[in-house]
């Protein structure tokens, strides 16, 4: 909802002169010149009202409080909230969260909350998100080594989409509640939040502590293991071809006693996942050379364990069987994941395809146990290779 005009915008912001950084540039790498005492330096991003900034600059007079906030009309009423209570530590600037790294220099921040974000729901707009990885991996410009995030929202899908970003960015969590003020109020809310909290709805909160950065995203360390292909996301373009390379496979769906694949089923497959885990976590990849789909691969990072990367599916072009491609990109999964952070890599097998039971051993994969079942209710083994360090 958007906030109405406020009277007397300018004059009143003029008013709070001591508490606003117009230009917040020159103060990079000198903020604790504005309190020399300060022990540490929090950010907060998106501080709306105010409730939140003036009550935790109040509850910790040692820090330095630094509040970013786009909209003027919401900012003025925080910052003369943190005027009505004669706080000295708590300054404010009119700025953009990607620009932070114009505004503080490198291991500045102590401490960053994000509270209550705008979830932008639409998957063409996740970029937008706050704790999108990119904003996440900005952050960390600013943000000293063993810095934390502080992340609270009342959006449940938004929140678990954001667990997901979080490791991604180098960003270890801890704290993680789904219902933060379950037996008694815990810490101090936003407005926002009290009203929410009144109606009933569960706040999400965690923390994110800055630690090293896994190295590369995992698709990312596939296509530089496997540079002869042109390793992508299957769009919907691409449905047509990869019903293509699944017709050809008749005999796999046969051995399942599965129906043959259609636009449908692959449309459906695309979008499945594993229980507890979000879409972001699923990689669908077609790998193409020379404009032609030769693979399908179907990954999860971060099931049925964190660091571990699942193999849910693996196709090959019938007319390439046994010319060494399927070696050659399994070969290369174990170094890919390592890179990507993941420890381990597992799959399951039907029992009866003792033929791609032999392969996965040949390729260094050992049973890890039975009487798992796949969609279809087929018996699998639960196959595990290490990743290589």
């Amino acid at each position: 909802m958007r906030m109405r005009k406020k009277k007397n915008l300018e004059r009143r912001m003029e008013s709070c002169a001591d508490l606003w950084i117009k230009d917040p540039a020159p103060q990079r790498g000198k903020w604790r010149e504005l309190m020399p005492q300060a022990q540490g330096l929090r950010l907060e991003l998106g501080c709306g009202k105010g409730r939140f900034t003036a009550e935790t600059a109040a509850a910790h007079p040692e820090d330095l409080y630094v509040a970013v906030e786009r909209v003027p009309d919401a900012m003025v009423i925080a910052m003369e909230r943190c005027r009505e209570k004669g706080l000295h530590n708590v300054f404010f600037i009119d700025g953009d969260a990607a620009c932070l790294s114009d505004y503080f220099a490198p291991d500045e921040v102590d401490l960053l909350y994000i509270n209550f974000c705008d979830p932008w729901p639409s998957v063409k707009h996740s970029r937008r998100r706050l704790t999108h990885e990119n904003f996440l991996r900005g952050y960390r410009q600013v943000l000293r080594d063993g810095g934390q995030i502080h992340f609270k929202s009342d959006n449940r899908d938004l929140f678990e989409w954001s667990l997901f970003q979080f490791p991604k960015a180098g960003f270890e969590l801890s704290e993680v509640t789904r219902n933060l003020h379950e037996h008694g109020i815990c810490g101090i809310m936003t407005d926002y939040e009290e009203k929410f909290h009144n109606l009933g709805t569960p706040i999400n909160r965690c923390v994110g502590t800055k630690v090293a950065l896994p190295d590369v995203p995992v698709l990312e360390a596939l296509r530089s293991r496997l540079p002869e292909w042109d390793i992508r996301e299957v769009e919907e373009g691409d449905v047509a071809a990869v019903l293509a390379l699944m017709e050809g496979n008749a005999a796999y769906y046969a051995l399942q006693g599965q129906e043959q694949p259609t636009l449908r089923s692959i449309r459906e497959d695309m979008a499945s996942i594993p229980p507890r885990c979000i879409p972001a976590q699923k990689h669908y990849v077609g790998l193409w050379r020379e404009g032609k789909l030769e693979a399908i691969l179907d990954l999860v990072e971060g099931y049925p364990r964190e660091r571990t990367l699942w193999i849910g599916f693996f196709m090959v072009e019938a007319g390439l069987h046994r010319q060494g491609l399927g070696r050659t990109v399994v070969e290369a999964l174990p170094a890919a994941a390592a890179d990507a952070g993941m420890d381990s890599l597992r799959l399951g097998c039907l029992k009866e395809n003792e033929q791609g039971h032999q392969f996965w051993k040949t390729m260094g994969f050992q049973d890890l146990r039975e009487g798992e079942t796949l969609g279809g209710g087929s018996a699998v083994w639960i196959m595990e290779q290490l990743a290589e360090h």
